[in-house]
């Protein structure tokens, strides 16, 4: 096996720079037209020429331009009308692309040279592009094997082989037998991170959930427990069967279950069950990926103590591998790494930066027992701080008892987006469980099928205008459906214009060009052939997260009041926030404070509920809440299309 990484570069690129990378070099162009990037071109060249642009937005324009017309010239028949001018047009760009590269290169920017290089060398081998010599230029092999230890290095292996192929092709056959050393290397890497990802998303696969493995077994023990003795007096039996001592009877059986369902399900794991990720040199931590989620796990810098952990990866042994059960499914409570050297490296998720200790909640009643509160173990969930996401522990009330309707609700669909791990700014917490809760109640209690709701977590400027795209699609093929649709995550005002947008994933808010236009958004909705559509948006717009900090390019961290879109057709949309009020979240209850409200009129109304009691409802709860806990004021709005001024309060939901 190779040890050692490709020389032409050690450093290991840091994890976040790498998502930062991957924005800049992927956020969709293909969706503007060869006019736009003719105009953009035009700009370019003028950019060239005039020393008052910086080569930052030389660059920047000119990968936008390369984008439009990669995806032209992959789109278009050779012989086709406007195949000639792409590869003209690509062949014209191609020294800016390669420019670029070096510019960030010699500017110390290597995580954004590597995206320069890589588009440069994507170009040149297109088939489309053969014709064009680009892959004939003496300097062309050392830039592919640039690219190619790049990808290496940070462990994209796929990526990787295709380079490294093309580097084989094009460079002096006495490079081969070194070279096919890296590339059989990257080949067999890659294949076991395909089966390790085949591992994680199998670990669980008809695992039941702990509530359900023990639900039975936990009633028939209460049952007997409840049972009084012919020879026990009343007084004796009440001191005995009490709400406090039924607590401690059902913890008793729980333990005992615990036990059982982890001696009968936890799945022993080996080091191929496991992905090594890049290293946190800040934080001297590795993220480690396992079938039961991420690890952090602390591995000093000095005396190359983490680079020798990396390059023996493949040899290390795992052993005393303890588990605990949280959020109803098996995880990782502990782990003991050791490398041939000797090394020993502890996991212990009580250990990490933070953690939440979560008890059983189990209430007195009539049966001395709450099974829908059978969540989580007496140890806890990891807690530890993976960039800046953090693993959450628990469930809120309105996560469990959630009501059924019998009916089927089969004109109705769902679009979710819940954008919570940002790349570039500041998390959403807690997004990710507003989403996958909400679907949950379009489910259960509206009676939505499943393939009727559609969610995209995470969502980047390409997915949302899949996502749009989806639904219109749906609308167009089905007679008069009802639409819903639920957006958790950031919103942020063109600083100029003040016209509000949904903020994908991977922007930053510095340029909304790459965000969704909220006017775009409802133009769109209300245009679908729907004979409702309801839009509920837990997202603020005046370019503040719940924490006071600023999402804007300035960086100001002042609030701005964003310009009020006003909804047509059969459009009404419940907003979170008003004017420049920021929407903050319930910590308490693991969810958006407007999100949580929602799901709570849902889940007392069993989901037959009117749009008007639904806003009047949330609007009341949302603004007393937020004054108390956040100490800052918080005021849903409900706005709706003039044609439905005089009967949006009586629509429903399902």
């Amino acid at each position: 096996m190779v040890k050692e990484k490709i020389d032409f570069t050690t450093q290991h690129r840091l994890f976040w720079s790498l998502l930062l990378v991957l924005m800049l070099a992927y956020c969709p162009a293909w969706g503007q037209s060869v006019e736009e990037a003719d105009r953009a071109y035009k700009d370019l060249i003028t950019m060239r020429q005039d020393t008052s642009f910086t080569k930052d937005q030389m660059y920047s324009k000119a990968m936008y331009i390369t984008k439009i017309y990669q995806q032209h010239l992959l789109s278009t028949p050779s012989g086709v009308e406007g195949f000639t001018k792409a590869q003209s047009m690509l062949k014209s760009l191609y020294p800016f692309i390669r420019s670029g590269a070096g510019y960030y290169s010699q500017s110390h920017q290597d995580s954004i040279a590597v995206i320069y290089a890589q588009m440069a060398v994507d170009i040149a081998m297109m088939k489309e592009m053969g014709s064009q010599g680009l892959r004939n230029t003496p300097d062309y092999p050392n830039f592919v094997y640039y690219v190619a230890s790049r990808t290496y290095n940070a462990g994209q292996y796929e990526a990787a082989i295709k380079y490294l192929k093309e580097y084989m092709d094009v460079t002096d056959p006495s490079m081969h037998p070194r070279v096919l050393a890296y590339l059989k290397e990257a080949e067999h890497l890659f294949t076991q991170m395909q089966k390790s990802k085949a591992r994680f998303q199998d670990v669980n696969k008809g695992v039941p959930d702990f509530d359900i493995f023990a639900r039975e077994s936990i009633q028939q023990g209460m049952d007997k427990w409840k049972q009084k003795d012919p020879y026990e007096t009343v007084a004796e039996y009440k001191e005995r069967v009490n709400e406090e001592t039924a607590k401690k009877k059902q913890k008793e059986l729980q333990d005992i279950l615990m036990e059982e369902y982890v001696q009968r399900f936890a799945h022993k794991m080996t080091i191929t069950d496991m992905q090594l990720k890049p290293y946190d040199a800040d934080n001297q931590s590795f993220l480690i990926g396992s079938p039961y989620g991420d690890i952090v796990l602390v591995v000093p810098r000095t005396n190359n103590e983490a680079r020798d952990f990396a390059e023996s990866w493949a040899d290390i042994k795992v052993y005393n591998q303890n588990f605990v059960i949280a959020n109803k499914k098996l995880a990782l409570a502990g782990l003991t790494f050791s490398t041939p050297a000797g090394k020993i490296y502890n996991y212990n998720n009580q250990q990490a930066l933070a953690y939440n200790e979560t008890q059983v909640d189990a209430n007195f009643t009539e049966d001395l027992v709450d099974y829908g509160k059978l969540v989580n173990s007496e140890g806890s969930e990891s807690k530890a701080k993976i960039g800046v996401k953090e693993v959450a522990v628990g469930v809120s009330d309105v996560d469990i008892n959630i009501p059924e309707y019998k009916k089927v609700n089969d004109k109705t669909f769902a679009v979710i987006i819940s954008n919570e791990n940002y790349t570039l700014v500041p998390h959403v917490p807690m997004a990710g469980n507003d989403g996958n809760v909400f679907a949950q109640y379009c489910q259960k209690s509206l009676g939505l099928p499943k393939e009727n709701i559609l969610q995209y977590p995470d969502a980047t400027y390409g997915k949302m205008i899949r996502a749009v795209q989806d639904i219109k699609n749906i609308a167009d093929a089905y007679d008069g459906i009802r639409i819903i649709f639920f957006y958790a995550g950031h919103g942020i005002p063109n600083e100029s214009t003040r016209d509000a947008f949904l903020l994908p994933i991977d922007a930053d808010g510095g340029s909304t060009e790459v965000c969704y236009p909220l006017k775009k958004l409802y133009n769109e909705l209300s245009a679908m052939k729907a004979t409702s559509v309801v839009v509920f948006l837990d997202a603020c717009f005046s370019g503040t997260t719940g924490e006071g900090k600023s999402l804007m390019a300035s960086a100001r961290g002042v609030a701005l009041k964003a310009r009020q879109e006003k909804p047509t057709g059969n459009l009404v949309v419940f907003s979170a926030a008003s004017d420049d009020e920021t929407a903050y979240p319930y910590t308490d209850r693991g969810h958006g404070l407007f999100t949580y409200f929602l799901l709570k009129k849902l889940q007392e109304s069993k989901g037959n509920t009117t749009l008007g009691d639904l806003g009047d409802f949330i609007t009341e709860n949302v603004k007393q809440k937020s004054v108390l806990i956040n100490h800052k004021i918080q005021t849903p709005t409900v706005s709706y299309s003039n044609e439905l001024q005089n009967s949006w309060r009586k629509l429903k939901l399902r």
